[in-house]
C-alpha cells in the first residue's frame, strides 16, 4: 500500500481513488450534448447553473480562466461539522463520512474562497490525533472496531503508532533481560580462582 501523499502523485493508487470522490458542482454556461453527464437529465444538454455531482479529476483539470463547473464544497465540510468539531471532534467517525476525508479535504481547498475547510481540517485533526496517540498506547491494533472509525490517514497512523509501541515495549523486553544477565555475569566474576586452584570471593 502507498503512503498518503499530499500534493499529486500520478503514480499513487490512493490518491488516484481521492481524485475519483464525486463533488457537487454546478455549470457556469449552457454546455450542448452534455446531458449525459448527469444520469438523471432526460435533456440532451446542460443548462447554466445546472446541479450536478462529477468527479474531482474533471473540475481539477478545468481551465481555470474559463471553468465550465463551479465545484461547491460539501456538506461534510460545511458549518453543521465545524460545530461539532467544536464540540467533540472525536465524537464523529470520519471513516463513514469519507474514507479519505482529510485528503479530499486538502484538495476542496482550492475551491473554497473563505479559508473554512483548511481550519476545519486543522482543528479537528489536532483534537484527534491526541486521542489517537493514546488509543496506540492504550489498546494495540487488535481493535478492528476503533480502528474501522477512522478514516485513511488515521488509520495508517493508527497501525504505525501501535506498530511503533510494541517495538518499544519489545525494546524494553530485552533491555530488562540484558540487565539480568549482566548481574548474573558480574556475580560470576566476583569469584576468582586462587593461584593454588582454590576457590575464594573477591574482597
Amino acid at each position: 500500500m502507498n503512503t498518503p501523499s499530499y500534493s499529486p502523485n500520478y503514480y499513487s493508487l490512493e490518491d488516484i481513488l481521492i481524485t475519483q470522490e464525486r463533488v457537487p458542482c454546478h455549470t457556469t454556461q449552457d454546455l450542448y450534448k452534455m446531458g449525459f453527464l448527469d444520469a438523471s437529465e432526460q435533456s440532451a444538454n446542460l443548462s447554466s447553473n445546472h446541479k450536478l455531482e462529477l468527479p474531482l479529476w474533471v473540475l481539477l483539470q478545468q481551465d481555470e480562466r474559463s471553468p465550465l463547473f463551479e465545484a461547491q464544497i460539501p456538506s461534510i465540510y460545511g458549518a453543521a461539522y465545524k460545530e461539532i468539531y467544536k464540540a467533540d471532534a472525536n465524537y464523529v467517525e470520519l471513516g463513514a463520512l469519507c474514507k479519505y476525508y482529510y485528503e479530499l479535504g486538502i484538495y476542496l481547498t482550492r475551491f473554497d474562497r473563505q479559508n473554512n475547510v483548511s481550519e476545519m481540517l486543522l482543528s479537528a485533526a489536532q483534537e484527534r490525533m491526541k486521542r489517537l496517540k493514546d488509543l496506540c498506547q492504550n489498546v494495540g491494533n487488535e481493535s478492528l472496531n476503533i480502528s474501522n472509525k477512522f478514516e485513511f490517514i488515521e488509520r495508517v497512523l493508527f497501525n504505525e503508532g501501535c506498530k511503533t509501541n510494541k517495538l518499544f515495549d519489545d525494546w524494553l523486553q530485552q533491555r530488562q533481560i540484558h540487565i539480568k544477565s549482566t548481574e548474573i555475569a558480574v556475580n560470576i566474576r566476583k569469584r576468582k580462582r586462587s593461584p593454588e586452584g582454590e576457590t575464594q570471593e573477591e574482597q
